[in-house]
């Protein structure tokens, strides 16, 4: 246990119903040790809580994973892919990009390829958005940005109305299409 984290150790005195008691009263005996009250729960929460770092006026501007994952969800992995290019252009780290945006085509093509194969809808696109949103974010994200980057938050206004006059008129067509085509 000494080897752990406080805030590890806080988090199996939190969670003691699924814990086993001689885990718990070691993780308490630890937290004693290190002398943090363990008679009051809030005191452990708290002071195992890591300080947030805020950005400084040197930190770059970059789209937040959150965003870069609704674009992919709901717009393409590719769009997703080109919101983190950007990013990694705005942290120096050229070298990523063309993986980044190779990944991104690559899964794109593919996931429509097998979407189309097993005729899913809608909810088998959103799903396979949300995964390669969760590897652009989680894999590429660690390996060429960094987990613990302090950053300020850029606006997705611009990306969002450049999607909206791409997929719309595509959201048209598809459906005038199938209107057409008497599939609608």
């Amino acid at each position: 246990m000494s080897k752990k984290e406080t805030s590890e150790l806080a988090e199996v005195v939190r969670n003691k119903n699924s814990e086993t008691e001689e885990k718990i009263n070691a993780a308490l005996d630890e937290l004693k040790n290190r002398g943090i009250e363990t008679e009051n729960y809030s005191e452990i929460i708290k002071k195992s809580k890591k300080p947030t770092q805020e950005p400084d006026e040197n930190s770059p501007i970059l789209y937040s994973d959150k965003v870069i994952s609704t674009f992919s969800i709901l717009f393409s992995v590719i769009f997703g892919g080109i919101l983190f290019a950007i990013n990694l252009k705005e942290v120096d780290k050229k070298k990523g990009i063309v993986p980044v945006i190779v990944f991104s085509i690559i899964y794109t093509a593919l996931s429509i390829y097998i979407l189309n194969l097993i005729k899913s809808g809608t909810g088998g696109t959103l799903i396979a958005g949300a995964i390669g949103a969760l590897i652009l974010n989680k894999l590429f994200w660690k390996i060429y940005i960094g987990k613990g980057i302090v950053y300020h938050r850029k606006s997705f206004v611009k990306p969002l109305i450049i999607a909206l006059i791409i997929f719309v008129p595509l959201t048209i067509l598809v459906i005038w299409a199938n209107v057409i085509s008497g599939t609608l």
